[in-house]
């Protein structure tokens, strides 16, 4: 009998509020970084406790920028057994490090890229347009998560709804990374072509 394979999963946490993305939106504009709030960062929340219920072998990354910090709701279900915080680069790769660091209290070892090809949301996240993400330095210490195998839940599920859930556990079996963003958790993004995918999460960690 063959071992269970580890699910991985890799969770972009973009913005803080997703049942506003105005309110999302504004924040990142005006600069302004809060944690906490009975909606702040719930879907993550919504999304950790899936993973800690499921009796599957899961690893799970979630990957933070300087305006989604996990709040202590979401850090005290982040089990460092199951669950690893990393970095969501928005602009300042050096800065964003250290700060995520010294506001979790964990050790940091891989990035990504909040990368974005829209000018409207280059400008919202205090970019030059035509640029699509950050620039990262040589000798920055952590791994880049991108160079991992990875496929994207929730665009997928929005593409092909119920043929999901068999491609979902060949991923799985395979060592592919499934990739979703905590803010389609619920919702359908016509204009993202992504969600809502909480059935197919269900159904790949075997949870209710």
């Amino acid at each position: 009998m063959s071992e269970q394979p580890t699910i991985k999963i890799r969770i972009d946490v973009d913005y803080p509020y997703p049942s506003s993305r105005a309110k999302s939106f504004l924040y990142i504009a005006l600069g302004i970084k809060r944690k906490g709030g009975e909606n702040y960062l719930k879907n993550a929340r919504d999304i950790a406790e899936m993973i800690n219920k499921s009796s599957k072998k899961v690893r799970a990354y979630w990957f933070f920028t300087p305006y989604t910090i996990p709040d202590q709701k979401l850090l005290n279900l982040l089990n460092p057994e199951r669950h690893e915080v990393a970095l969501h680069i928005a602009n300042d790769p050096e800065k964003e490090l250290k700060q995520l660091e010294m506001e979790t209290g964990r050790s940091i070892a891989y990035y990504t890229f909040h990368g974005t090809s829209n000018p409207f949301a280059q400008i919202l996240w205090r970019r030059k347009i035509g640029q699509g993400q950050a620039e990262v330095p040589n000798n920055f210490p952590l791994k880049n998560f991108h160079e991992l195998k990875t496929t994207s839940l929730d665009r997928r599920v929005f593409e092909a709804k119920n043929t999901v859930n068999e491609e979902a556990q060949k991923w799985a079996k395979d060592g592919t990374v499934i990739a979703i963003h905590p803010e389609w958790l619920y919702v359908r993004g016509e204009k993202n072509r992504r969600g809502p995918f909480c059935e197919a999460l269900k159904l790949l960690l075997g949870v209710n």
